[in-house]
């Protein structure tokens, strides 16, 4: 059984990033997990609506729930997960090589960060997209009708 282990860790990347690169890498990891937490969160919300509407008696015929949607809910979910994976990897590389490295706050951090700037993003997207649906209300129409 010993044997396999070493031969295992001969194969498997060992802890070869020094402590400086562990503590930029860990609130870095943090803020793109913190960045991915809110877009996966709505398109779970925004399935879970859409399933609900499907089964909503109606005089309309009932929508089919979107595999676009379904598809994006679940690469967010993955990519959430990896990253959520490796902070944590990275943080406890981190107290294996210094005991009292402050990982909790520099985590929670970079978390808040990545929130911050992707809401920052979608307020600035939603007003792009509302700015050009104004404009294109206001053009003239072709051959005068409203």
């Amino acid at each position: 059984m010993a044997d396999a282990a070493a031969v295992l860790a001969m194969w498997l990347p060992g802890p070869t990033m020094s402590t400086e690169q562990l503590r930029e890498a860990v609130p870095g990891l943090a803020g793109i997990t913190g960045f991915l937490l809110l877009p996966m969160l709505a398109a779970w919300l925004r399935l879970l609506v859409q399933s609900l509407e499907r089964n909503r008696p109606g005089l309309t015929r009932p929508r089919v729930v979107s595999g676009l949607s379904t598809v994006r809910a679940i690469v967010l979910t993955i990519a959430f997960g990896f990253f959520l994976l490796t902070t944590i990897r990275a943080g406890d590389e981190l107290r294996d090589i210094q005991t009292e490295a402050p990982v909790f706050g520099s985590s929670l951090q970079g978390l808040v960060v990545g929130m911050a700037i992707w809401a920052i993003y979608a307020v600035g997207l939603s007003t792009i997209r509302r700015g050009a649906g104004q404009r294109r209300r206001k053009e003239p129409r072709l051959g005068g009708l409203r």
